[in-house]
């Protein structure tokens, strides 16, 4: 009887145990998944960003603005047309502006 005591104790203490490591391993897996999702979750939110602002680019305007600032850089422009004439955007003669701006300062 006593025998039959100790090893239904023994097999409690051990299921105890089995279930423990399980609700430990379970738990430590949980937090992983969740930091790995948190990461790469808020690593998507930055590409998003980035695309977007890629997507956003204009070519035509920014190649118009370096042509501007190599020609004033060089004390010479040989645009015949103003960068308003020739996009018809107001845009692209504030940035106008603001590289002449750039240059004399």
């Amino acid at each position: 009887m006593d025998a039959t005591r100790t090893t239904r104790h023994l097999e409690e203490t051990i299921d105890h145990f089995e279930k423990q490591k399980i609700r430990d391993i379970k738990n430590i897996f949980s937090e992983f998944i969740t930091i790995e999702m948190l990461f790469h979750g808020k690593a998507l939110e930055i590409l998003t960003a980035a695309y977007q602002n890629i997507q956003n680019i204009d070519e035509n305007e920014d190649l118009e603005v370096r042509v501007i600032e190599i020609c004033f850089s060089q004390g010479h422009c040989f645009c015949s047309k103003s960068p308003l004439q020739r996009t018809g955007s107001l845009k692209s003669s504030l940035r106008t502006a603001q590289v002449r701006k750039k240059i004399t300062d």
